[in-house]
Formats: structure tokens, C-alpha cells, sequence
């Protein structure tokens, strides 16, 4: 891949020194592949400072590409100029289509090209204040795309390079073209954007919590905790407006015994997010337990909110054309053939829930709202539809998360620091910020794995120190609630029900401890946070509960193992610091903590009484 700033060399084709194509000399090796797998046009624009024909269309396939390709030229308009298709294609690698009749380009007049394919390669921000150059001909603007058949792509994404490129050849009349040169270098591209720019907006405290005095620091902007849910209180759903509840819920569960609910409730486990097929709603209720479900007509008591679907804005896609309603599996989801239909999903799956009765609304979304869509649009998703919210982006297993540019790296992640506990509060940053985008507040719950939930040999399996580490995380980045995904779809041990079978035999424990903490701490959780920052290297969370001061802390996204040091704000005194959980304190000396954080996923939970 060419390097950042770097300049970008004309290459003569064939050894003839007035034929151009801008990337022949670029070393694509290090380009990866995205794991989009949509049909999708994808495309190049292009200008020329003198006349010539366009010969050919390059693009660079992707390994384990097996699509059907086709090669398209395209007016600055839309208008369709050329096709053609590949007459033999090698594995991976430049594929060079020869149109059928070179095309005449002229001066100073726009050009796209492009391919359709089903996989591609992707490289994110290689046009962030960059333009291509070979010899007469300068690329415009970034890479452009267009999901479906092939409709003309003018869509673009974080100034990505889709790697589509051209053959030139410049009129023998014209004066003898140059010698291959090397265009000025030019301004490298900016940084990816660092996934903490969305710090909530401070608000000062107005009056002290519950048996304390007040810091005088800024609180972290939140829904307003406990209280929030008052206004939806229905059956069982009173118990949720009670500091001492917090949400602890498994994904995707089935409830047909006593001994299975009671298995839960071991775990630490209080509600549970989608219900499979038969569950008895019935045996939820009357065991205390809670459920949010899509608008089950035996749904009771137990159910404290409705469910409108799952990933939408992945299967479904950011736009307002129509819902076939097919759902994935099922075929094309959008009758515009492409994927831009999801507010439509989103629209009619909310209409045809119960009206008028009290419950929350809930979604969960994925990686389109984190990494894919605009901020107007995935705010749209957030924002429009729900009352709770969460995102299930899996930090620790994901194959792909950090090795895709249009994931993990374009939030700063990549795959030297992608297996970290820290990344789940890149996840709980960009949703609050989301959330944060129409002025209104609602909870964002943390959705972390408890096994191996892809099937890929090289997926890693979550260990039980690693979910310790993401719950906390997020918690510390303000999360309102914990989800769990109870699922292992691959590695040798395949289970729907990994807290309750012999799947989780090296998870159940921490998870049900860790789970224990946290519902003894929803008094202390369930307060709205100050803002400090104790230590730069450390993610941290400062708050408040009946005249005591509770710190959580532990490692960043890029450091932070080793021996710390914490230092508190003004006004927070005290001789020591008890280490919760761990049977020990730490003296506070000179207004600073000095502890050691073992791990990437070690965190410690201090409690300090003035």
C-alpha cells in the first residue's frame, strides 16, 4: 500500500510512455480485504489535461473473489458510455479489461469508471488530502460506490480507495507526453478520527446526591438513571426505577423450566432480550425476572419493553426506499435492489408494535452505525425509533473488526491494539455520541460475548478475564445496562446456551461473580458521573453514593499495564483507598494512588470515605 504522503508515480503500460495508469507501480500487497459482502458498484473519477483514449479499466480483485465482474464508464452525469467483461480473470490480484473500442477522453471533461463485484479491497483515507496524478490525468475526490447491479456509484466513504484504475493513452499529435514521472508529494492524510471526540457535553452539578457533598467538577451528561425508566413503569417493570436494580440481560434465550431460570438467576442474570420460540413467559413472571421481546401476544408483567429487530442498519442499510419484508436469508430486503431501506424496517417494525401501553421501545444495531454510515444517518437509527439502545460490535473475537479499513481502523483500532478491553468503550463512546445528536438522552446498554461467536478458525475465544475486562470498560464509559451473547458458533464446542451448559464451564464462574458485583454496585452505577481524568493512560470513572467516592479504573486503548498513578481533584480526601473486591487498600499519599493494572484487562474499583 502507498505509504502515507507519499507520491504517486505515472506508469507507462506495456513500455509505451504515453499510455498511463495511475496505481500499476503501487505495492498492493498490504491492501485488505473488506468483509462487506454486498453487490456493490465501485469506482474511480478521473480528468484529463489533454485528449487521448481510454483502453482499458483496471481493478484490483480481491482474494476469494468469485464473482461475475463487469467494467463500466460512466459521464460526470451518469450517463453510460462503455461496458465490457473480463474474457479470463486471474485468482486475485490487477484484472485489466480492454474495451471493446478505446474511448475518446476528452480535456478537462470528468470520467468515472468503474467494476461490480461481491468482495472487494478497501483502502480507508488514501485520498484524505491526496490526488493521483499520472502524467495528464489527475484522479477527483475519493472513491466512489453504488450498492446493487450496477447503478453509476457517486456515493463515497472516509476518502476510500477502492482500487479501480485506468488505461490512457494520450494522441500521437499531441506533443511527445514526458518521461514517467513522479507527482509532488502531497499533503499526507489526516489521522483517523479518534473514537473519544464524542465526550459528552458537561453539565454542572445542581444539587449533592443521596448523603454526599458535591465535587465542584462537571458531571457527564445521562438519561437521568433510574428515574428514566419511571415513565414506562408496567408490571415487573417497576422494579427498574430502584437504584439497587441494574440491567443484566442474556441475548437470545429460551425459558422452558424452573431449573433453567434458576441456572440464571445463579448467574446474576434479570432479564432477558429476545425469547426463542415456546418460552413460558409465565414462568419469567413469576420468578421476578424481566423480558423484552417483539411484541409476543402472551407477553405479561415480566415484559418491560418491546424489541423492533436486530441489526437493522447492517441488513437493512441507511435510506428511505421500501421494505420488501424479507428479512435476512429471506432474499433482497429492499425492492430498490440495494441496501437503503432500513428507516423503512425500522418504521414499520416500530408501527406494529403494541401502542400506548407503557413498555420501552429497544434495538440493537452493529457496525453500520459504529463504522459505515454517516453521522445523520446512523443518528437517524439511534435516535429515531427506540428508548434503549445497544451495539454489538465484538472487539475480542471479531475476525475482522481490526483488519478491515472500513472497521476498527477507521476509529484509531488496529490490529496490534485491537484484542483490548478498551476498545468495548470506543463502542459505548460512539453510541452516546449518537445518541447525544438530537439534544434527548436515553440508556445505551454494553453487549459483550461469553464464548466464540464466529465460526472462523482464526476467531479467537473470549476468556473469562477479557469479559471481566470489556463489561467494566464499559461500564466506566457509561454504560446503563449489560447484555451477553450466550452463543458459540464456532470451535469444538457449538452451544445456544453457553452460561448454562458445559460450553461455559470456563466462563460461568467469573461471569456470575462478576455479575454479583455489579448488582452490588447498581446504587453507586445508577449515579450520574463526575468528570476527571485521574491519569491519561487509564480509562477511568469517578462517582459519588452516600458520602463515599467510588474510582474505576483501568488500562487505555494504547497503555496503561504496569504501575499507575491516580490523581484525584480537589476536595476528594482521604488517608486510604479500599480496593473493592480484592480484600485489600491502597494509601492515597500527596492526593494520588499508586497501583499496579497487570493486564490489559485488569481494572480495580476504588472507595474512598472522606
Amino acid at each position: 500500500m502507498l505509504a502515507a504522503g507519499a507520491a504517486v508515480t505515472a506508469y507507462a503500460v506495456n513500455s509505451q510512455p504515453d499510455t498511463y495508469s495511475f496505481f500499476a507501480s503501487t505495492d498492493v500487497s498490504g491492501v485488505s480485504v473488506d468483509p462487506d459482502s454486498r453487490q456493490v458498484e465501485l469506482g474511480l473519477k478521473f480528468v484529463s489535461k489533454s485528449a487521448g483514449t481510454l483502453e482499458a479499466v483496471r481493478f484490483l480483485k480481491a482474494r476469494g473473489d468469485r464473482s461475475a465482474h463487469r467494467v463500466t464508464v460512466w459521464s460526470a452525469d451518469g450517463d453510460k458510455l462503455a461496458t465490457a467483461t473480463p474474457r479470463s480473470e486471474t485468482r486475485s490480484g490487477w484484472q485489466q479489461v480492454k474495451l471493446a473500442k478505446p474511448l475518446d477522453i476528452e480535456p478537462g471533461v470528468q470520467y468515472v469508471v468503474s467494476y461490480n463485484t461481491t468482495r472487494y479491497s478497501a483502502s480507508q483515507r488514501y485520498f484524505a488530502g491526496r490526488t493521483a496524478k499520472a502524467g495528464p490525468l489527475a484522479t477527483v475526490g475519493s472513491g466512489v460506490y453504488d450498492y446493487g447491479s450496477g447503478d453509476f456509484p457517486e456515493q463515497s466513504w472516509q476518502s476510500s480507495n477502492y482500487w479501480v484504475d485506468v488505461v490512457f493513452a494520450t494522441e500521437k499529435d499531441d506533443e511527445p507526453a514526458p518521461a514517467p514521472t513522479t507527482a509532488p508529494t502531497t499533503t499526507a492524510p489526516a489521522p483517523a478520527p479518534s473514537a473519544t471526540t464524542a465526550t459528552p457535553e458537561p453539565t454542572r452539578t445542581t444539587a449533592p446526591p443521596a448523603g454526599g457533598s458535591v465535587l465542584d467538577l462537571p458531571r457527564v451528561a445521562w438519561e437521568g438513571g433510574p428515574s428514566y425508566y419511571s415513565k414506562f413503569a408496567k408490571g415487573n417493570e417497576a422494579e427498574w426505577d430502584d437504584p439497587s436494580f441494574f440491567p443484566i440481560g442474556v441475548w437470545y434465550e429460551g425459558t422452558y423450566s424452573q431449573a433453567e431460570i434458576d441456572k440464571d438467576k445463579d448467574a446474576g442474570l434479570n432479564t432477558y432480550v429476545m425469547l426463542t420460540e415456546g418460552s413460558d413467559m409465565k414462568l419469567i413472571e413469576r420468578n421476578g425476572m424481566h423480558a423484552m421481546t417483539e411484541g409476543r401476544k402472551d407477553s405479561g408483567g415480566e415484559t418491560t419493553g418491546w424489541i423492533i429487530n436486530d441489526e437493522v442498519d447492517m441488513w437493512g442499510g441507511a435510506g428511505n426506499s421500501t421494505w420488501t419484508g424479507k428479512y435476512p436469508g429471506q432474499g433482497e430486503p429492499c425492492t430498490s435492489g440495494k441496501y437503503d431501506c432500513g428507516f423503512d424496517i425500522m418504521k414499520r417494525l416500530s408501527d406494529g408494535l403494541p401502542k400506548n401501553d407503557g413498555r420501552m421501545t429497544y434495538a440493537n444495531f452493529g457496525k453500520g452505525v459504529v463504522f459505515w454510515q454517516s453521522d445523520a444517518d446512523a443518528s437517524r437509527f439511534v435516535n429515531d425509533y427506540t428508548t434503549v439502545v445497544s451495539n454489538d460490535i465484538y472487539w475480542y473475537t471479531d475476525p475482522n473488526v481490526c483488519y478491515s479499513s472500513s472497521e476498527g481502523p477507521s476509529l484509531g483500532v488496529t490490529k496490534e491494539n485491537c484484542r483490548r478491553a478498551a476498545n468495548y468503550g470506543i463502542t459505548m463512546d460512539v453510541m452516546r455520541r449518537l445518541d447525544g445528536l438530537d439534544g434527548k438522552r436515553q440508556p445505551v446498554y454494553a453487549f459483550v460475548e461469553v464464548g466464540k461467536p464466529f465460526p472462523e478458525a482464526s476467531a479467537p475465544t473470549i476468556t473469562a478475564d477479557q469479559i471481566g475486562g470489556a463489561v467494566v470498560n464499559s461500564l466506566i464509559h457509561e454504560a446503563r445496562g449489560v447484555l451477553y451473547f450466550n452463543h458459540n458458533f464456532g470451535g469444538p464446542c457449538i452451544s445456544q446456551h453457553v452460561l448454562r451448559d458445559a460450553c461455559g464451564t470456563a466462563v460461568r464462574p467469573a461471569v456470575s461473580e462478576l455479575n454479583r458485583r455489579i448488582t452490588s454496585l447498581a446504587p453507586v452505577l445508577n449515579t450520574q458521573s463526575y468528570q476527571w481524568k485521574f491519569n491519561p493512560q487509564l480509562d477511568t470513572m469517578l462517582k459519588e453514593r452516600d458520602g463515599s467516592y467510588y474510582i474505576f479504573a483501568m488500562p487505555g486503548r494504547t497503555g496503561g499495564t504496569g504501575e499507575q498513578k491516580l490523581t484525584m481533584p480537589a476536595g476528594l480526601g482521604g488517608a486510604k483507598a479500599e480496593v473493592m473486591f480484592e480484600n485489600r487498600s491502597v494509601p492515597v499519599v500527596g492526593g494520588t494512588i499508586t497501583d499496579n493494572f497487570a493486564k490489559e484487562f485488569s481494572y480495580h474499583i476504588y472507595k474512598i470515605t472522606p
